[in-house]
């Protein structure tokens, strides 16, 4: 039974994919060019029993699929901007049986979502224009007064 109990407390993480997206937008400092880059990790979580023969067994792997994004702003040679985003969870599922006999299984689920993994960056970018903007006039001014 510490066998179940200390694989439901285990929680792992893989790498699944890396969308990118890119924004362009003019701005007083010269055309700028954002790209977005995102990190797709799974964290697996077991949960539930393996139960007695004749019995059902409620032993499940609960994933989820979290997004990490960051942004490389440049604005000719000479002005860039960073920024990392805290993580976002992207979706999440279960699935019967033990997370290491699903993990192949898992990582293809997550894989053909892509594109719901692509919207929640494109999201990000957009929640991200004004913030990008602002930075950009704070280092262009700071740049011509100096």
């Amino acid at each position: 039974m510490s066998l179940i109990m200390a694989a439901g407390a285990m929680l792992s993480a893989m790498t699944a994919s890396t969308p990118e997206h890119i924004v362009r937008l003019d701005h007083r400092a010269g055309a700028v060019e954002a790209r977005y880059r995102g990190a797709v990790t799974i964290a697996y979580r077991q949960i539930g029993a393996v139960a007695p023969p004749g019995a059902p067994s409620t032993l499940r792997c609960a994933w989820t699929a979290n997004l990490a994004a960051s942004r490389d702003a440049a604005v000719g040679a000479g002005l860039s901007a960073s920024r990392a985003f805290a993580p976002v969870k992207a979706f999440e599922g279960t699935r019967p049986g033990w997370c290491a006999a699903n993990r192949e299984a898992i990582g293809m689920e997550v894989a053909a979502r892509d594109g719901a993994v692509l919207d929640r960056l494109r999201e990000i970018a957009a929640a991200d224009r004004e913030p990008l903007v602002a930075e950009l006039d704070r280092l262009h001014t700071g740049r011509s007064a100096g």
